[in-house]
């Protein structure tokens, strides 16, 4: 299996770094890696690997997102996603994306109630945000969030 993000050190913020082998899969793993690297803690699903494990999923979230180019959609899309989240007590760990193109993408968050986080998001910033090929065809971006 390959790795979806890894947790990047950072000497204020928080920094991930997301893989997918398509543009919609490095979205996903992009919430993905967002949601899980800032502990959030939810009543009915369990900790292993210091990630969060639900066996269900019962939250639904639609969004459309736009932007001037691939990367700014990814910042939209997560911005979106923490907003929702904000005012909903939801994190989304995982998302179906029927819709992505350079200037759009429409998709469904999937999550759970939670209680909190470990660590607050005030932001999803542009900083060293850029899509790149890796040479096994994968692609890649580093992602920084303002704690």
């Amino acid at each position: 299996m390959q790795k979806k993000f890894q947790v990047e050190s950072h000497t204020a913020d928080l920094k991930i770094r997301v893989f997918g082998s398509t543009y919609e899969e490095l979205f996903k793993n992009a919430l993905i890696g967002m949601f899980q690297s800032i502990g959030p803690s939810a009543p009915n699903c369990s900790q292993k690997n210091n990630l969060l494990v639900c066996n269900d999923l019962p939250i639904s979230r639609e969004l459309n997102v736009y932007g001037e180019n691939l990367e700014d959609v990814l910042i939209n899309f997560l911005s979106e996603a923490l907003y929702l989240s904000d005012v909903h007590n939801e994190a989304y760990l995982d998302a179906v994306v029927y819709e992505l193109s350079a200037q759009a993408l429409k998709a469904s968050l999937k999550g759970v109630p939670v209680s909190g986080f470990e660590i607050e998001i005030k932001a999803v910033t542009y900083h060293e945000c850029h899509i790149t090929k890796m040479a096994d065809g994968r692609w890649t971006t580093e992602l920084v969030f303002d704690i």
